[in-house]
C-alpha cells in the first residue's frame, strides 16, 4: 500500500471516528483540537459517533504523564488528582471523567458523574460526610426567597450540612437498556452475557456517563426554612388554587420578590452586609417553618402559643406572649431614642456619616418589626442594641453628645431564665415559682 493510500486510510478513520465530515478544530485553546480524531479515539464505535478513549492513548501520545497533574478542584471539592482514580474499585480511565460531545467540542470535566463512584457518602445520613468533599465550601447560596448565604464559616456547617440539605442524591446506578440499544444492535445479547458480570472492563475508554444516568448529586430537598413553597401554607391565590403548577417557590418569587425574605433572615440569622450568621436556635433543633405556623383553612397563619405546648410542657403557653411583648417594649424605647437623633442630624444630606449610620438603625428597627423578633430572641436583643448604638454615633457625627443610651435588660440566653421571661417589667415572684418545672427545664 503506498503512501497515498495510507493517508488516505488514515483520513478516513478520523472521519469515521467523529461521526461528522472530518476531524475540525475546536474553538478555545483546547490542545486537543489540533489533534486529529483517531489520535485518541479508537474502537468500533465510529460509525455510532461514540468511539472508546483509552488511557493509553492520552499517556502514550506523550502529552500527559501520570504524575503531572496534582491537586486540583472541581466546582466546590479539592483532591489529589494522581490518587483519584487509583484508589477506585472501578477503573474508570481519563475518558471516564473528561468527555466532550461529538466533533470539535472541547473536552471538559464536570461534577455530573460524581456520585457513581461517591454514592455512600452521598446517601449517607451524616451531615460530616459531606465535609469529606466539600471540605471548605465558600459559595454563596440563595434561599428562595432570595436571601444569601454565604457558605464560609457558617455555624451550623460543623453541625451537618443536612440542617439545610437533607437530600442530596438519587442513589441509582442501574443502566437503561435504551442506552446500550445506542452502541449495541442485539441488546437481547448484550444482556444475557452481561448478567452477573462486572461490564466495566469490557467498556474501557467509555463515559461513565455513556452508561449510567449522570447528575445524580444534587438537592433533591432542602429545609422548608430556606425553601419556601406556596403549597405549604397556601391553598389557594389569585383566584386559583395552588397545585402543581404553584409548588416552585420561584413561581412566588416572579412577583412578590421579598415575600417572607424578613422572617426568613431573622430565623437563619444572615443580616444584610453582615459576613456573619447566628441562626435561631429554633432552627437549630430542626425546627420548620411549619412547626410553629399551623395552617387555617389552607392558609398561612400566625403562630400561637399552642404551638410551644405541641413540643414542649403546658407552661410553655405564654412564652410566644412574654416575647412578642418583650420585642414591642424594646421596640417603642429604641424607636424614641432613633426619632430623638432625628433632630440632631437634620438639615443634613444624604451621604452625611451622621444621616448614614441613623438610616442604618433605622433599617435595623424595620427589618425587626417585618421579620418578627421572635423568631430570634438573642439576635433581636443584639439587633435592638445595634439600632441604639448607631443612633448614639448618629449624635457623635453629627458633633452631639448623645443622651444616656437606654437598658435593653439582661440577654437572652437558651437555659436562663432570661430566655423565656424576656418582657423588661417582668413581674416574676419567687415565691409564685414553680421550682419543679424549672429546675427540669434547666437539667438541675
Amino acid at each position: 500500500m503506498g503512501r497515498y493510500s495510507l493517508l488516505t486510510l488514515a483520513a478516513l478513520t478520523a472521519l469515521a471516528a467523529c461521526g461528522r465530515e472530518g476531524p475540525r478544530v475546536a474553538t478555545g485553546k483546547d490542545p486537543h483540537a489540533s489533534l486529529a480524531c483517531a489520535q485518541c479515539h479508537e474502537g468500533g464505535l465510529a460509525d455510532h459517533g461514540e468511539p472508546a478513549v483509552p488511557s493509553g492513548a492520552c499517556e502514550a501520545s506523550g502529552c500527559h504523564k501520570d504524575d503531572e497533574v496534582g491537586q486540583v478542584t472541581l466546582a466546590e471539592v479539592s483532591f489529589d488528582h494522581q490518587q483519584h482514580v487509583h484508589d477506585t474499585t472501578v477503573a474508570t480511565g481519563c475518558a471516564g471523567c473528561h468527555t466532550h460531545k461529538e466533533g470539535g467540542q472541547p473536552l471538559v470535566a464536570g461534577p455530573e458523574t460524581c456520585g457513581l463512584c461517591h454514592f455512600k457518602e452521598l446517601s449517607g445520613g451524616r451531615g460530616d460526610d459531606c465535609r469529606l468533599c466539600h471540605s471548605d465550601p465558600n459559595h454563596v447560596g440563595m434561599t428562595s426567597q432570595g436571601v444569601p448565604i454565604p457558605h464560609q464559616g457558617l455555624p451550623w456547617i460543623e453541625g451537618g450540612c443536612l440542617r439545610c440539605h437533607y437530600e442530596v442524591s438519587r442513589p441509582v446506578h442501574e443502566v437503561s437498556l435504551t442506552r446500550c440499544a445506542e452502541c449495541h444492535d442485539d441488546v437481547d445479547a448484550v444482556t444475557r452475557q452481561g448478567i452477573g458480570n462486572d461490564l466495566h472492563p469490557a467498556h474501557e475508554g467509555e463515559a461513565c456517563s455513556a452508561c449510567h444516568e449522570a447528575d445524580n448529586h444534587r438537592i433533591e430537598a432542602m429545609s422548608s426554612a430556606v425553601d419556601l413553597k406556596c403549597a405549604t401554607c397556601h391553598a389557594g391565590a389569585h383566584g386559583t388554587d395552588v397545585g402543581h403548577a404553584w409548588a416552585d417557590p420561584g413561581t412566588c418569587d416572579g412577583c412578590h420578590a421579598t415575600v417572607h425574605q424578613q422572617p426568613q433572615r431573622l430565623l437563619l440569622g444572615i443580616l444584610p452586609n453582615s459576613d456573619g450568621a447566628t441562626p435561631s436556635n429554633h432552627f437549630m433543633n430542626g425546627l420548620t417553618c411549619g412547626s410553629c405556623h399551623g395552617s387555617d383553612a389552607g392558609q398561612g397563619a400566625g403562630a400561637t402559643g399552642q404551638a410551644c405546648v405541641d413540643c414542649h410542657r403546658p407552661e410553655y403557653a405564654t412564652v410566644l406572649k412574654w416575647w412578642t411583648q418583650g420585642i414591642a417594649e424594646r421596640t417603642r424605647i429604641v424607636d424614641r431614642y432613633v426619632s430623638t437623633a432625628q433632630r440632631a442630624t437634620g438639615g443634613r444630606a444624604s451621604d452625611d456619616p451622621a444621616v448614614r449610620a441613623l438610616d442604618q438603625a433605622r433599617s435595623t428597627l424595620a427589618l425587626l418589626s417585618t421579620g418578627g423578633g421572635e423568631h430570634n430572641i438573642p439576635l433581636a436583643q443584639r439587633m435592638f442594641e445595634s439600632a441604639l448604638s448607631q443612633a448614639a454615633q448618629a449624635y457623635r457625627l453629627a458633633g452631639e453628645t448623645p443622651p444616656l443610651v437606654p437598658s435593653m435588660g439582661r440577654a437572652p440566653r437558651p437555659g436562663l431564665c432570661t430566655y423565656c421571661h424576656y418582657r423588661l417589667q417582668e413581674p416574676v415572684m419567687s415565691d409564685q415559682m414553680n421550682d419543679a418545672f424549672h429546675r427540669a427545664v434547666v437539667g438541675k
